[in-house]
């Protein structure tokens, strides 16, 4: 997880670098928004590494479900990051674009700010597609986030793309389109940011997994032999660790030790299914009588 965010940081300070120098060259808004977009990746790669090394330490007297959490605070800030840049950058398309529209001159974009805005499409598409099947792959919540990172700074050069290009094709009385395409990057970051935050938020919050993993979970227990009626299911996430308390019921003839290897059977299954580290607490109950159940109060 960590080599795919080295990786990325190094792309980024190359585009970022380029994105600026050639925007001030090149007479580029869009560009120089573009770039300093990638310049907030390297902050947000910077907060990734950390908080993924921290998330990996093992529980200890304090932390007696693991350090997962880092994990969740580190995506948290990745988004708060996103909306903050994008707010920036939509700030300074709207004064760039009103100088315009007010009679302001400024210089036609150079073809150079097309060539990087190109390559920057294709070396960014390609770490979003890298980090999201790695984050995906380790239910990395931060390392999605840090994906849809790298998919806005390709969203963003596609607008520069088009701005630039627009600007040098039309002509100087369409000059206007760069900085409105620097607004259109903005409400892109933005939106992204939000999408990370209301995700960790909804972690931080103990959200339970999704309806689809929850009945996931049950049909797997009900699949046990001799385990019979999971119930009372709760679930959250810790980072990339699912942790999961479920209650199922057995023959109450069976000994203890059978019972044991039936809720070890059910935990090995969950962990088979939602990673090794998964935290499992199961809670074994008698089966109830047939004769019995009618006196049962639900």
């Amino acid at each position: 997880m960590i080599g795919v965010t080295v990786a990325g940081a190094l792309v980024n300070i190359a585009l970022a670098v380029a994105k600026v120098t050639v925007g001030v060259l090149a007479h580029s808004t869009a560009l120089i928004a573009d770039g300093i977009h990638s310049l907030s990746d390297l902050a947000t790669d910077a907060v990734v590494l950390l908080g993924v090394k921290a998330a990996q330490r093992p529980p200890d007297e304090n932390h007696s479900f693991g350090h997962g959490r880092y994990e969740t605070v580190s995506a948290l800030f990745v988004g708060v990051f996103l909306v903050a840049a994008g707010g920036l950058i939509g700030w300074h398309g709207v004064e760039r674009a009103l100088f315009i529209s007010r009679g302001g001159v400024v210089r036609t974009p150079g073809y150079a700010a097309v060539v990087v805005a190109t390559a920057s499409i294709v070396a960014k598409e390609v770490l979003f597609r890298v980090t999201w099947r790695i984050g995906r792959f380790y239910n990395s919540p931060v390392l999605v986030a840090n994906a849809w990172h790298h998919r806005s700074d390709a969203f963003s050069s596609v607008a520069s793309l088009l701005g630039v290009s627009g600007a040098i094709l039309l002509g100087n009385r369409w000059i206007i389109l760069d900085p409105l395409t620097a607004l259109v990057v903005a409400v892109l970051v933005v939106i992204v940011g939000v999408k990370a935050a209301g995700g960790a938020l909804q972690e931080m919050t103990d959200h339970a997994l999704t309806a689809e993993e929850c009945a996931d979970l049950l049909d797997i227990v009900a699949d046990v032999p001799g385990v019979n009626d999971p119930h009372s299911l709760k679930t959250r996430r810790l980072g990339s660790v699912v942790a999961v308390e479920i209650h199922f019921r057995v023959d109450g003839g069976i000994t203890v030790r059978e019972g044991h290897l039936r809720a070890s059977e059910v935990e090995r299954r969950i962990r088979e299914r939602f990673g090794p580290e998964t935290t499992v607490i199961t809670h074994v109950e008698p089966e109830i009588p047939q004769s019995e159940k009618r006196y049962t109060v639900k």
